[in-house]
């Protein structure tokens, strides 16, 4: 599988090889006909503008993964001052949990933001009908700054922003995934719908949020919560849809959840950090 990362993204090539095995055993694992279908299409986002216009389409997905994160520059910042690798500065104390972007990530979201302003507009069509968000501070923060104009509390349109707990990244065990509670959440973001949080805590899931315990999560439970996504997203009538998520969680969704048409593989690659990409999708 051919990659596409960042410097300090260690993990994915492991990831993907493992992604990419346990595919064939999950696939066997589904009867076929209870997974939805959803055949997809990468597009620029002049090709998502008109495809808004297109029956033919039911989805248009802008995917998001978040800019750098506070724990990206401590593990750089661990592994030159120690001489050691990335995985060995999650054991050390002061490891950030839950983190904020830098301020480099924050740069990142605002020329985000500068596309966002270009192509989501009246002029163009292509207008946001629904934000759906990782509960991880992360990937909120950076689509508040990707999309200013729609934020919540601060926006004339009263577009919906739904935190979902299936959009957040549970894989790897650091830190970095110890979730915030959405009380927590609510104060540092207020506006955003948490009720999907909440209900998952309530049911006894477990989301590093009470227990500081690393979370280890199978790449077929990965793949089971991406395609939870997909069936939830079909039941939305809104059609233009902003989803900002992390790397790991959104190659399952590209590479395993959704069908590509004429696929030149980009959709196997992993998201760089604050890589945006718009996807076409047709449910049958």
């Amino acid at each position: 599988m051919a990659l596409k990362r960042d410097s300090g993204d260690y993990y994915f090539e492991e990831h993907s090889e493992a992604l990419l095995s346990a595919f064939n055993v999950y696939d066997d694992m589904q009867e076929s006909e209870k997974r939805v279908t959803a055949t997809a299409r990468d597009m620029n986002l002049i090709e998502a503008a008109l495809a808004v216009r297109d029956e033919s389409y039911d989805k248009i997905l802008i995917l998001i993964r978040h800019g750098e994160a506070k724990h990206n520059e401590f593990e750089r910042q661990y592994a030159e001052k120690h001489g050691t690798s990335f995985e060995q500065a999650n054991e050390d104390e002061n490891y950030p949990a839950d983190p904020m972007l830098t301020g480099k990530g924050c740069g990142t979201m605002l020329n985000v933001s500068n596309r966002t302003a270009t192509f989501f507009n009246k002029e163009t069509g292509l207008l946001p009908e629904l934000f759906v968000v990782s509960p991880l501070r992360r990937a909120i923060q950076s689509a508040l700054i990707s999309f200013p104009h729609d934020a919540p509390l601060t926006s004339l349109s009263s577009i919906p922003w739904v935190c979902h707990p299936s959009c957040m990244e549970q894989a790897n065990g650091n830190k970095s995934e110890f979730v915030s509670s959405p009380e927590e959440l609510e104060q540092t973001f207020p506006g955003i719908d948490y009720d999907l949080f909440k209900q998952s805590l309530m049911r006894g899931d477990v989301y590093n949020s009470s227990e500081k315990v690393p979370l280890f999560e199978s790449k077929i439970d990965l793949m089971n919560r991406t395609d939870a996504f997909v069936e939830w997203i079909k039941e939305r009538d809104e059609k233009v849809v902003v989803v900002s998520s992390h790397a790991t969680w959104l190659q399952s969704l590209c590479a395993f959840s959704l069908q590509y048409e004429d696929s030149d593989n980009t959709n196997l690659e992993m998201f760089k950090k604050g890589e945006m990409r718009s996807v076409g999708i047709k449910f049958s």
